[in-house]
């Protein structure tokens, strides 16, 4: 009797100590997994941003990526600086995995892509002043819009560097 309830006793210890370590690992993976997670993860569905030079932007996931973040709205397209994010406010799932492809846009295509389509965009910066108008150039580096009426005169424009940019938005 005295035998049994020594080894029950001891039974009973080993399985605290087996659901402590069981939990300390958990806890581990968890942490582990936290740690290899990017924000850029966490976006997916509909998400609101609170971004520098722009304050809240609310849209659907369209494609994340180190260098921008495109959202879908009601009207407007947003296309977002990875840089100019300051807090996620809300999103609805985890994002997909970028392929290769997806991986590597960044503001040069998105920009040529808007010139080509010939639309007005309004360019967000990040010390919150805007530039409107067409763009009419994408360097290496820079974007050049310039407003309707400028374009017709004399082809110039606002040369606004990326690193300048927070947003860029257009009609959907």
């Amino acid at each position: 009797m005295r035998w049994e309830r020594l080894f029950t006793d001891l039974e009973a210890q080993a399985d605290d100590v087996e659901l402590a370590e069981r939990d300390d690992l958990i806890d581990e993976l968890r942490d582990g997994e936290w740690a290899a997670t990017s924000w850029r993860a966490m976006l997916g569905g509909h998400v609101a941003l609170d971004v520098r030079g722009a304050g809240r932007v609310d849209g659907e996931t369209v494609l994340v990526n180190e260098h921008v973040v495109q959202l879908r709205g009601g009207h407007v397209d947003h296309v977002i600086s990875s840089r100019a994010v300051l807090s996620i406010i809300s999103s609805e799932s985890r994002g997909e995995v970028p392929t290769a492809v997806t991986a590597a846009l960044g503001w040069g295509h998105v920009l040529r892509a808007l010139r080509d389509e010939g639309e007005a965009v309004r360019l967000c910066l990040v010390d919150g002043s805007t530039k409107e108008g067409m763009v009419t150039a994408v360097g290496t580096d820079f974007v050049r819009v310039a407003a309707q009426s400028h374009i017709a005169e004399t082809g110039a424009g606002h040369l606004v560097p990326f690193e300048a940019l927070a947003m860029a938005s257009g009609r959907s």
